[in-house]
């Protein structure tokens, strides 16, 4: 014979639905965290903070991507303004500028930079 209390059933029913919930907050924020790139494009501002890191296999990789990243944004005829390129070797040094003022972000945010915050 089992004794039920009143109210037992509804009690644990709310505390299932309160865990439900909570799992599905958790899981709602982990989805919500920014998702970042990986490669070169993923690579820190420290590799390209100045001229010399350039010269380095991950500086040029760094700025390859980046030439790549510029051109295929702009053949994409997506008509968004942009600041004006300066060619190869100045597009370099707005990117190194750009590391160098913000060492904790990625490759993929100083080319981006060039179309605007």
């Amino acid at each position: 014979m089992s004794i039920i209390r009143p109210g037992y059933r509804h009690s644990r029913s709310i505390a299932r639905t309160g865990l439900a919930l909570c799992l599905l907050c958790a899981a709602t924020a982990a989805q919500s965290t920014v998702l970042r790139l990986e490669g070169a494009g993923g690579l820190s501002c420290r590799v390209l903070d100045s001229p010399a890191k350039a010269r380095l296999a991950e500086g040029r990789a760094a700025l390859q991507w980046s030439f790549g990243y510029l051109t295929g944004r702009v053949q994409s005829g997506a008509g968004e303004s942009h600041r004006r390129f300066t060619g190869p070797d100045g597009i370099a040094d707005e990117i190194i500028a750009y590391c160098r003022a913000h060492p904790e972000r990625q490759i993929a945010d100083a080319a981006a930079e060039f179309f605007g915050p």
